[in-house]
């Protein structure tokens, strides 16, 4: 009964955290500005230090305070981590999830397809949203913070493995060592 209850609370929090994805990436641009909230935080220091010499590409867009404001660079960074971090609860909670039902090797190759195909299917609807524009470096971006979560967790399990004692079954014990740990003669 605990194992279907917390099969259940995997499902129903896989379940929630798609969901708050999908709402977030079916708000347009415009909702999800914070560029004006940042406005009011002192962040004009940041154009004295070295991160104002921080510049790259992303999805073919020039990133750094020199292109755009101070508040943008920071924007862009906090939209990039969240980012991550949601596709790596996704990557925990799938893992935890398919653990239930199958071997560690199988469940981490099966969580990093529903990580993926499901990065992709979020690019795919924010191409719908008026505001939003699809990005494979999100995809990969996404894959990424999947992946993290993927071996946080299978990194768990064989910790947890290794730590709990070896069980030795009856009918498997061949040594006498062994048969006596299970106090046969």
């Amino acid at each position: 009964m605990v194992r279907l209850f917390k099969i259940g609370m995997m499902f129903f929090l896989l379940g929630l955290a798609v969901f708050l994805i999908a709402h977030s990436s079916s708000t347009s641009y415009a909702n999800q500005d914070i560029r004006g909230l940042l406005s009011r935080v002192p962040l004009s220091w940041l154009e004295r230090t070295s991160i104002a010499d921080i510049s790259f590409t992303y999805g073919g867009r020039q990133i750094g305070i020199a292109h755009s404001s101070v508040e943008s660079f920071i924007e862009f960074f906090l939209r990039k981590a969240a980012h991550f971090f949601s596709f790596m609860v996704i990557g925990v909670l799938s893992c935890r999830l398919l653990a239930y039902f199958f071997r560690l090797h199988v469940t981490m190759i099966g969580s990093v397809m529903i990580v993926f195909l499901y990065a992709v299917f979020d690019e795919y609807r924010q191409s719908l949203v008026p505001d939003r524009t699809p990005l494979i470096e999100d995809v990969i971006l996404d894959t990424m913070g999947g992946l993290v979560g993927i071996l946080a967790v299978s990194l768990w399990v064989i910790f947890k493995r290794k730590r709990q004692p070896q069980q030795i079954n009856q009918f498997e014990a061949t040594t006498r060592m062994e048969r006596r740990q299970l106090g046969q003669k």
